[in-house]
């Protein structure tokens, strides 16, 4: 595989807001104004989440490809038919991983239909380790080992997990540890694209 220049990076492997309602109380019995708020808080997609404080945040996402464990290339930006990519860095030794992972893949299946992607990259010593951890986790989506933490060091990362959510145009719009709000974050960004509507990418 070639080498990309400047932010293109190339890896070779083989790869809330809780709303309490008392007992009887249905949404119908509500004022028409609380329910707005109930809708806004826990049903729609409302406001993006808050990141956690990221320099990429808001910036285009450093461009890559890469070769999964299933020798599949994957990479941001995606295929033209891609809405949301997320990006989520994990290793099999992190215990917050095994939270996040299953959540991210329960994402990735319900959505994928709608052009979202979901890319784990792995930080253990092997693409062998990577494999058997995903498996282990259920993790269905697509995984790339990075050994020599080549890409978590473009994307930044100090720590796992970290997912970054990454919109059509290529713009990174949110960064955290937090499967709900990453989910959040990925319907804040279809619901901007309304019938599955493709902004033109930062790439193209």
């Amino acid at each position: 595989m070639q080498a990309k220049a400047a932010r293109k990076v190339s890896v070779g492997v083989r790869v809330g807001v809780r709303v309490g309602v008392g007992p009887g109380v249905s949404l119908g019995a509500l004022p028409a104004a609380a329910a707005c708020v109930l809708l806004a808080l826990g049903c729609g997609p409302g406001a993006m989440p808050a990141s956690v404080r990221h320099p990429l945040v808001g910036s285009v996402a450093p461009e890559f490809e890469a070769e999964t464990t299933a020798a599949a290339t994957v990479g941001v930006p995606g295929s033209r038919r891609t809405r949301v990519t997320v990006i989520d860095f994990w290793a099999a030794w992190c215990g917050a991983c095994s939270r996040t992972m299953p959540a991210l893949d329960q994402l990735w299946r319900e959505r994928r239909a709608d052009g979202v992607a979901v890319i784990g990259v792995n930080v253990d010593d092997s693409e062998a380790a990577a494999d058997a951890a995903a498996h282990e986790l259920g993790a269905t989506f697509p995984i790339v080992a990075d050994p020599g933490q080549r890409l978590s060091a473009t994307y930044g990362v100090a720590q796992v997990p970290l997912t970054f959510v990454v919109d059509a145009a290529g713009t990174v719009r949110w960064v955290g540890r937090d499967p709900a709000s990453a989910r959040r974050a990925v319907e804040v960004l279809l619901a901007e694209q309304p019938g599955g509507a493709r902004r033109r990418s930062a790439f193209e």
